[in-house]
């Protein structure tokens, strides 16, 4: 609870001489300042205790949720915000509540760098203000720990009267994943509103097209008819990743691993004692678990998935923002050789769903990998350009070749070994130009 230093008339004094007129704040001595009452909305983002908790409030304008969060015992909160009046008017309130633990910035969150992360973010009401809300939204998910909080201008009656939008046009783009794009939402008013974002747009954003969280809860609020998003970080304790391309063997590696079947070696490099308390995790099924926290997780990967798909590479995969997100990292990859890849392909994919009158009737793309590996220095290629990436992140990376036994392998070995494959696929080629 807040201690403040200030006299009753040092308190009224400050309400005479400012004018406080969109948050209402409860000041010492039962006084507060006029504005909105936003008590609601932080009993539905805030859990009563927030012990030791930190949390960013972006275009914080009086600092309500900051001193809402210090009162459920967080142990800093930070405003950031455009308008150097806000600000000021902040640090006076700070001041006059005895928030120690609060602290008041002038920041742009399209264009400043912010160097922490936060447990808790919110953005309330201010997509709709933002030339560029995608990019925000993205720097917003980097800097959240645990809880993204959002406010968000969609369709509903209020923000439908300003675009002059029909009510029955209103009950159907809301129900779209749209984002609408206004040229003007309240032209010769004091501020532009640019874009509104209905839930379902939100929800595809945070749950489907980012791989950073659990769980996305929206719920109306009672201001301005808008709604909020509370999505919930994935967080991971240890993560093993188990990758290499299709068909290399990552489904049945990760099955001996959970029943405790793998060799005892490979259980030792990994450092799993039982198999059976880790939770398999498909990159194709990112969003089905909803529990935040995860412990120990085998993550299925193929590192062919974002040639296959519109991302092309390994950093724009968002199947591959897991690994931002555990305490601790290893990357099992599994080497094969191109020809033991072709018929393990061939075998399970291409000749069960080829018919002799109708041809091949399973996923096109099982065929462009064919192609790809019956050229040996393409498949290097895709195993170092793997390799490439995740030397860009931490963890410890093993490389397993489970073809005629079981041998371990540093990246550097497997360079030097896998070199002839390279040198012959160059030499293919020449003689096929000659």
């Amino acid at each position: 609870m807040f201690q403040t230093t200030w006299s009753e008339e040092q308190v009224r004094d400050l309400l005479r001489r400012e004018h406080f007129a969109y948050q209402r704040i409860e000041l010492p001595y039962g006084l507060s300042t006029g504005g909105d009452d936003r008590s609601g909305t932080a009993r539905a983002i805030f859990p009563d205790d927030m012990t030791g908790k930190t949390v960013l409030d972006v275009g914080s304008k009086y600092g309500f949720f900051c001193f809402e969060a210090l009162r459920r015992g967080a142990k800093r909160a930070v405003g950031v915000d455009v308008d150097s009046e806000s600000l000021r008017k902040s640090r006076l309130l700070a001041d006059c509540l005895g928030a120690h633990g609060a602290r008041f910035e002038f920041l742009d969150i399209e264009s400043d760098p912010i160097d922490e992360t936060f447990d808790y973010v919110l953005c309330l009401n201010v997509l709709h203000h933002l030339r560029n809300p995608i990019a925000a939204l993205d720097r917003l998910i980097k800097l959240t720990r645990e809880r993204l909080v959002l406010e968000v201008a969609a369709l509903g009656e209020h923000d439908r009267r300003k675009l002059g939008l029909s009510p029955i046009a209103r009950y159907f783009l809301n129900r779209a994943p749209i984002i609408y794009v206004s040229r003007s939402a309240t032209h010769g008013k004091r501020s532009s509103q640019n874009f509104f974002i209905t839930a379902p747009a939100i929800d595809n954003f945070l749950r489907w097209q980012r791989g950073s969280f659990a769980r996305v809860e929206h719920m109306p609020t009672g201001h301005k008819d808008r709604f909020i998003t509370i999505a919930h970080k994935r967080r991971i304790g240890r993560l093993v990743v188990v990758t290499g391309p299709t068909s290399s063997g990552k489904s049945t590696m990760i099955e001996q691993i959970r029943t405790n079947q793998a060799p005892p070696e490979l259980m030792k490099r990994l450092g799993i004692e039982d198999g059976s308390t880790w939770t398999p995790l498909m990159s194709n099924r990112l969003h089905e678990p909803s529990e935040p926290y995860m412990d120990r997780v085998l993550y299925h990967y193929d590192f062919l998935r974002p040639y296959m798909r519109g991302a092309r590479i390994h950093a724009r995969d968002e199947g591959l923002e897991l690994l931002d997100l555990a305490e601790e990292v290893t990357f099992l990859t599994i080497w094969c050789p191109p020809e033991v890849l072709g018929e393990r392909l061939e075998k399970r994919s291409i000749i069960p769903k080829t018919d002799p009158r109708k041809g091949f009737r399973g996923r096109k793309r099982h065929l462009v990998i064919r192609e790809e590996y019956r050229d040996p220095a393409k498949v290097r290629a895709h195993y170092r350009r793997w390799f490439d990436f995740t030397r860009t992140k931490r963890g410890n990376h093993i490389v397993v070749a489970p073809v005629g036994g079981l041998a371990f392998y540093t990246v550097d070995e497997w360079e030097e070994m896998t070199r002839p494959l390279e040198e012959a696929g160059g030499a293919a080629h020449a003689a096929a130009s000659a």
